[in-house]
């Protein structure tokens, strides 16, 4: 893959400056600094943010409102009259669809509880270690000596989240692959094959009425004027009770027809309306179906991409130790220049910004928490499973 033409200008000029970057002072750097701690705690910028947490919290109950849809799919497919080997493949889908609904479902529960781990991991770093370190009266190796337990303390946390990320990551791939396997259910069952053959069934079905309508009793029985062609009371029964006025007529034509040829006509008119019958089931079996894997190709093409964002960005949550510890890397090196006034100043610049930072995603981690919780429902399914 290769960067669209019209890209290619502002691509090189960025990664020129990323490769090229300017030498900007201790003051400089202190200046951008302090802007971004005042910007992101104003209230328009934690709105912004909280909004978005909002989307990512909600975007996971809208995830599970999306399994149960195609679950519902699955079930109306089933009992609209298809094929026994469609409702046999749907069954299948239908249990493997139950089982990653299950996994997602304690995966979010658990992103819940992975968020508090954070939120109180990032809270601590904004407001006790953040304070101990820009502490003058500290020393540089009572520092460091914390920093280090601190981060192995870090690691362990992050560990311990990890089985959430990789679950996330494991059930993406699941769900890839059951998509591949209802498309491959909804190419086995051919539409346009399907259409053909109730195009086929149409016409078998208005041939045997043709040939029905030739072995009409009542029409032999006008013929020989046993019954008038205008005796309303005779088309009535025979539409109402056709074998009863079949029976009857045949008690009076037998006076101007053998009969033999009598009961080879109504043992015809029998088979022919025995077909038309069963052509009508298949018939609507196969038209059952076709609507059936229409409403499955439609329901797959509706449900992709549900779970790029959602797995991938709740999968991040595990991540945030490994963040803390990056920075707490960056702020040991930085604690053997921060000498000189200007260096004080811009490590303390720094400290500063991390805090106002972290107690930003403290916030948005414990809001994550209490959106999601509002999707009782999360609980409730969880208990029955």
């Amino acid at each position: 893959m290769s960067i669209p033409s019209e890209y290619q200008q502002t691509h090189n000029e960025l990664q020129n400056a990323i490769n090229n970057p300017p030498n900007l002072s201790d003051s400089q750097k202190k200046e951008a600094l302090d802007k971004i701690a005042t910007t992101v705690t104003t209230p328009v910028s934690e709105g912004e943010l909280m909004a978005e947490i909002d989307a990512l919290a909600n975007a996971a109950l809208e995830v599970d409102s999306s399994f149960d849809h195609i679950s519902a799919l699955f079930n109306k497919v089933k009992l609209s009259g298809v094929r026994p080997e469609l409702v046999k493949d749907v069954n299948d889908l239908t249990n493997t669809w139950s089982t990653h609904h299950r996994t997602f479902t304690a995966l979010v529960w658990k992103s819940r509880e992975v968020a508090g781990t954070a939120q109180a991991a990032a809270d601590d770093f904004a407001k006790d270690f953040i304070t101990f370190l820009a502490d003058d009266d500290v020393t540089l190796t009572e520092k460091k000596d914390e920093i280090k337990n601190y981060m192995e303390k870090l690691v362990r946390d992050e560990k311990a989240a990890e089985g959430m990320s990789q679950g996330f990551t494991d059930l993406k791939k699941n769900v890839d692959g059951f998509q591949t396997e209802w498309q491959r259910i909804i190419d086995k069952y051919k539409l346009d094959v399907i259409a053909k053959k109730i195009a086929d069934l149409d016409k078998v079905i208005a041939d045997l009425h043709v040939t029905l309508s030739d072995l009409n009793i009542r029409n032999l029985a006008i013929a020989l004027g046993v019954v008038g062609a205008a005796t309303g009371i005779s088309f009535a029964l025979g539409f109402i009770c056709p074998a009863f006025w079949i029976g009857t007529l045949f008690g009076v034509v037998g006076v101007g027809v053998t009969a033999v040829l009598l009961k080879k006509a109504v043992a015809e008119r029998d088979d022919v309306e025995g077909q038309i019958t069963r052509k009508e089931k298949e018939r609507a079996v196969e038209q059952a179906t076709l609507a059936a894997v229409k409403e499955l190709k439609a329901g797959l093409d509706a449900s992709q991409g549900d779970f790029n964002v959602i797995c991938t960005r709740l999968g991040t949550f595990a991540k945030i130790w490994a963040t803390i510890r990056a920075d707490l890397q960056a702020i040991e090196e930085k604690l053997d220049f921060a000498h000189g006034t200007e260096s004080k100043a811009l490590f303390k610049s720094r400290l500063n910004t991390a805090a106002k930072l972290y107690a930003q995603l403290g916030k948005a981690l414990r809001r994550y928490q209490v959106v999601v919780n509002k999707g009782d429902v999360l609980a409730q399914r969880l208990d029955r499973f």
